[in-house]
């Protein structure tokens, strides 16, 4: 069991993961940008760290500022919530290296999800059932044609990194298909 876990969000996100973490008994360590100073997670937590100015980009989402906030918290573990470090490898890399353990999927498989098409493949292997489509990335406008041709349309088409919907095509018919 952890003693001291740090919480690499906000918000309510952050509010539930600290919750959990007192349930438990474990010191919940939150993340603030200056702009969340007053915020209820930053209130709730045993103990409080200022990661930046008030943007995501120089607060949360900055890489250093969040792992020395993990250095100077002590902490063992690090939660990351949702969005910003949920899915993001090499912050859970860089936590293994610090000798802190990222709650959450390990890296391989971070990296995995992180790719569609690996994502998929990883689901074959270990039988999942997938939705028709590719296995693997398709190289040409010639394949994707052949791919929807085979499986009917309409098909999606989505970007092999893309995430959140961004990426994603619609094609009712063969002509909606390239571009």
């Amino acid at each position: 069991m952890f003693k001291r876990v740090l919480v690499a969000n906000r918000g309510e996100i952050a509010c539930r993961v600290i919750r959990a973490c007192h349930e438990l008994g474990i010191e919940a360590v939150a993340v603030y940008s200056r702009a969340d100073e007053g915020s209820r997670h930053v209130k709730i937590a045993d103990r409080a760290i200022c990661v930046g100015e008030a943007s995501n980009a120089d607060s949360y989402l900055n890489l250093a500022n969040v792992l020395m906030a993990t250095e100077l918290s002590g902490a063992d573990a690090v939660h990351p919530g949702y969005g910003y470090y949920s899915e993001n490898a090499r912050f859970a890399e860089a936590l293994g290296e610090m000798g802190v353990r990222f709650i959450g999927p390990p890296v391989d498989a971070i990296r995995a999800m992180g790719d569609k098409a690996m994502a998929k493949k990883a689901a074959i292997d270990a039988d999942c059932p997938v939705v028709p489509g590719s296995v693997g990335s398709v190289a040409n406008e010639s394949d994707a044609l052949k791919v929807a041709e085979d499986i009917g349309y309409p098909v999606l088409l989505k970007a092999v990194a893309g995430g959140g919907g961004r990426g994603i095509r619609r094609a009712d018919n063969p002509t909606d298909l390239p571009g």
